[in-house]
């Protein structure tokens, strides 16, 4: 009897070892799941609050390259992290003019990860005015950034967000909180970065962001909210 014990559980560890084997088999390289073109469908603040609307101008979409490279209509969601809800509030009814991606341009960033399976990855978003600097200036100046801070571009990174795939890779969930940090640069003309001092990196908006993946490209995808 005591045998027979013994191989019921040496199958049930068989059997339970296949399927963790095949769950991870199954499990597809985070960078490569994140390369595409998404749409964010839905932004919710650390107060559990939809943002939604407040953010998109038409829409947030993202691009995400295999080079790590990224072109988005994420400019004011970033403005919305980085300055928190207080300041946007100040700066809302001027977001539109400022970011007008119906003239189909862009934000530029990048994001970094290791191989394999991943559970974070770093962003990188730049700000700056479309279609020039002058407009994000006047933003700027409504949140009380100094004179000495009204850079031509800052590059705003986060490190450890936390992300996650759901529905076969085609929903992907950003998670920003009390594990990410922040830090934000411009360049020198030399190209380095050098660090800005023109907001402080540890009073970002914590938020999820819930991403949908698309078959358009981003223009197409302006084209049809307009």
């Amino acid at each position: 009897m005591k045998t027979w014990r013994i191989f019921l559980i040496l199958i049930a560890l068989a059997i339970f070892g296949s399927s963790c084997d095949k769950l991870f088999e199954d499990e597809q390289p985070t960078k490569s799941s994140m390369e595409g073109v998404w749409m964010v469908e839905k932004v919710v603040n650390e107060e559990g609050q939809d943002i939604t609307n407040k953010v998109a101008f038409p829409i947030v979409g993202f691009h995400l390259s295999s080079d790590r490279t990224i072109i988005s209509t994420a400019g004011p969601l970033i403005m919305y992290i980085v300055y928190g809800e207080n300041k946007y509030t100040e700066i809302a009814s001027k977001i539109d003019q400022v970011f007008n991606y119906t003239t189909l341009d862009f934000n530029g960033g990048e994001f970094f990860i290791g191989g394999g399976v991943q559970k974070n990855f770093t962003l990188e978003m730049k700000l700056e005015g479309l279609p020039g600097q002058k407009a994000l200036t006047t933003l700027l100046e409504m949140i009380g950034i100094g004179n000495d801070y009204l850079d031509v571009v800052v590059y705003h990174k986060f490190h450890d967000i936390s992300v996650e795939f759901y529905d076969d890779y085609n929903s992907m969930i950003w998670t920003i909180d009390e594990q990410t940090s922040a830090v934000y640069n411009t360049k020198d003309n030399y190209g380095n970065y050098v660090l800005w001092y023109g907001w402080p990196t540890n009073s970002f908006q914590k938020c999820q962001i819930l991403l949908r993946k698309q078959v358009k490209d981003l223009k197409d995808l302006i084209r049809d909210y307009q």
